[in-house]
């Protein structure tokens, strides 16, 4: 099975130049804790729920003046939609990460998968529980 055959199409995506107040306000519409970042049509962040909190108000800034790039993270882990569900989940895995993007050949972002989308649609069990066991010890 390949990636595309699961994957989220539907993305909400930022601006690096948003505010950290206007991402936060997108997450909670939306009841999701990631955005791409997108500039034009360039992927160059991810920015997560955490992110605003640790990066962002813990350190005590307001989030209505502090934007997204200065949060979010700059070197996001993506696969290709042609790619099959065990590429996908090794580099989840190898990553130690929950969410992971998917670019077409033209490296422009067409939509995103997960841990949970992979755990519904993989038929290894083996494959599927040493990769939720490695993701969920790094976090």
């Amino acid at each position: 099975m390949l990636v595309r055959e699961i994957m989220t199409r539907d993305l909400e995506t930022i601006s690096p130049n948003s505010s950290l107040h206007a991402a936060a306000r997108m997450m909670r519409r939306r009841n999701i804790g990631f955005l791409p970042v997108v500039d034009g049509d360039d992927v160059v962040g991810v920015l997560t729920d955490r992110d605003i909190v640790i990066r962002g108000l813990c350190d005590g800034r307001d989030p209505r003046f502090f934007t997204v790039r200065d949060a979010m993270s700059r070197a996001p882990i993506w696969c290709y939609e042609d790619d099959v569900l065990t590429e996908a989940a090794r580099l989840l895995e190898e990553s130690h990460i929950r969410r992971l993007l998917v670019l077409d050949y033209d490296r422009k972002l067409v939509g995103l998968v997960s841990m949970d989308d992979l755990a519904l649609n993989m038929s290894s069990d083996r494959l599927l529980g040493e990769m939720v066991r490695n993701i969920t010890a790094a976090a």
